[in-house]
């Protein structure tokens, strides 16, 4: 007779841990699964087997077989695994109070990044980061981390420490930095937005591998066509279906999100919204459980407060494939593109702003 098996794991090593799969407390399948750590935030560290087999499709086997040794590699599959820890009430433990209200900026950037990435943020600083618009305080460039794990994350976070104390643009709350706590790093962003810059006119988050043309945007925001309240613009996505194959990176099982697409959202890469919006957000977020696709749960946020995002005035500008080739003239009329690695930021961004004909 075929039986349900549940499947409790209680140690949490960086190893192949064995265990025993039980279906009705009779032991029916002996399994070996590779077994890492997912710090879902702060307080709760959750384990995860890595694979293709989900533990949502349910395993069966009968009770009457005789032993048998299986590798498996698994995803420990409940909602929990897809949803993220918000809210929850994260602090800062490094803050840059002050910031907005000592420049008043018109444009606030956000670029969220891990904090071993320090070339990514070396690069910026050197680059569009220290554009003319940003000295003169009309801008203002912020770094947001959380908090490093792993074997190094005392010596990696004492070196965060001393960077911020020579550059003064960090912002770390303290949530585990990782992939699957993007969406916590976005709403955190947006909760510091709203307490601490109100009164600037434009928010953007941008990621830290992008070539971003900040006088081709300031032209953008000031031409007649770009609202100041209820706007959001970026690259977006509109139809974008929901992954259901569980082997991929942006799987979503039916249980968490039933629907077959996505509503529009505007892509992570690079998106600029109003500075009325992250308060909405956050208030609309609560009725909203995240999941931890960061972008797509704008785009539900953005849903419930039934505020469409819209493409940029020339959408050509926002590159998230750009071509093979490299052309000066090209990336010089570009707002935002993806680059490869931070030298190759560093290169383009030097080419571009150089003396002489673009073109």
């Amino acid at each position: 007779m075929e039986a349900p098996v549940s499947i409790t794991v209680a140690k949490i090593k960086l190893e192949l841990s064995k265990t025993t799969l039980e279906a009705n407390c009779k032991p029916i399948v002996r399994v070996i699964i590779e077994c890492r750590i997912y710090q879902g935030d702060a307080l709760s560290p959750l384990l995860f087997c890595i694979g293709p087999n989900p533990l949502s499709k349910i395993i069966t086997k009968s009770c009457t077989q005789s032993w048998a040794r299986e590798r498996f590699q698994l995803w420990i599959n409940d909602q929990r695994s897809y949803h993220v820890v918000y809210p929850y009430k994260y602090h800062f433990i490094l803050d840059q109070l002050e910031k907005c209200g000592q420049h008043n900026p018109f444009l606030v950037l956000i670029v969220p990044v891990a904090p071993h990435h320090m070339e990514a943020r070396a690069a910026i600083r050197k680059t569009w980061g220290n554009d003319s618009l940003v000295q003169k305080g009309v801008v203002l460039v912020l770094f947001l981390l959380g908090l490093p794990s792993g074997k190094h994350s005392e010596a990696l976070q004492a070196h965060v420490h001393q960077e911020n104390m020579h550059h003064r643009d960090l912002l770390q709350s303290n949530f585990i930095d990782s992939y699957r706590n993007l969406t916590i790093k976005t709403m955190v962003m947006l909760e510091w937005l709203t307490e601490h810059c109100p009164h600037a006119h434009y928010a953007v988050k941008v990621d830290a591998d992008i070539l971003l043309n900040i006088k081709g945007l300031m032209k953008m925001l000031r031409s007649p066509y770009v609202l100041q309240n209820n706007y959001i613009t970026g690259q977006v996505w509109y139809n974008n279906i929901v992954i259901r194959d569980p082997a991929n990176k942006f799987y979503i099982p039916f249980s968490v999100y039933p629907h077959f697409v996505y509503p529009p959202y505007p892509l992570g890469m690079c998106y600029i919204m109003s500075m009325d919006l992250p308060k909405k957000i956050l208030q609309v977020s609560k009725e909203i459980k995240p999941i931890f696709i960061e972008d797509a749960y704008i785009g539900l946020c953005l849903e419930r407060l039934h505020i469409a995002p819209v493409n940029p005035p020339n959408p050509a500008q926002f590159v998230v494939s750009p071509p093979s080739w490299y052309s000066r003239c090209y990336y010089a009329n570009l707002i935002a593109v993806v680059t490869d690695n931070p030298d190759e930021l560093v290169y383009y961004w030097k080419d571009i702003t150089k003396y002489g004909s673009l073109c």
